[in-house]
């Protein structure tokens, strides 16, 4: 770039030297891309019009333009990571403000000390047996988590070992989404 080339490509095909992960492939093709006086929108623009070129020569296929963009916090707030899989909708929602009053400790205690409480609608999962939620708190466990909340929706009533008199949560608008 000092000698005044302010934009250079180079394809190169890739091994990775570094253990293996289910998220991360082991050999790949990149692009390395080094331009100088750019701003964001300047290489979303460029790898946009890559990546779309190279689907339609390659396969046939028309990627729409632009991308869909999320930044950081609204992928962490909505996703709770910041690489979601955006394919399957599977965002958290806010329950923060029906469980700020609740009897149940683990949520108002977090609320008091300024966390949050968010949920995963898993749609379809409310017939599960008690074996089967035993298995995905075990699971949640093995990831770290202390345990696994949970809460059926059926018939427009919420049922879990978190909601009784003490622990009720406010209920709002949510209803119609989350059966």
């Amino acid at each position: 770039m000092v000698g005044g080339v302010e934009r250079y490509y180079q394809l190169a095909r890739c091994f990775r030297d570094e253990d293996q992960r289910a998220d991360r492939q082991l050999e790949f093709t990149q692009i390395d891309i080094e331009m100088s006086f750019i701003d964001r929108e300047d290489i979303y623009n460029l790898v946009e019009g890559l990546l779309k070129r190279v689907w339609k020569v390659a396969l046939n296929i028309d990627v729409p333009t632009p991308f869909k963009r999320l930044t950081f916090q609204e992928a962490v707030n909505r996703y709770g990571v910041d690489k979601p899989d955006t394919r399957f909708g599977m965002e958290l929602a806010d329950f923060t403000e029906e469980f700020r009053g609740s009897g149940f400790k683990v949520f108002s205690g977090a609320i008091a000390n300024q966390g949050v409480v968010k949920a995963l609608n898993a749609k379809g999962l409310a017939g599960a047996t008690q074996g089967q939620m035993d298995t995905m708190t075990e699971l949640a466990k093995s990831f770290g988590a202390k345990g696994l909340a949970y809460i059926k929706v059926e018939g427009g009533e919420w049922k879990s070992p978190i909601v009784n008199s003490s622990a009720s949560p406010k209920k709002r608008h949510w209803r119609k989404n989350w059966q």
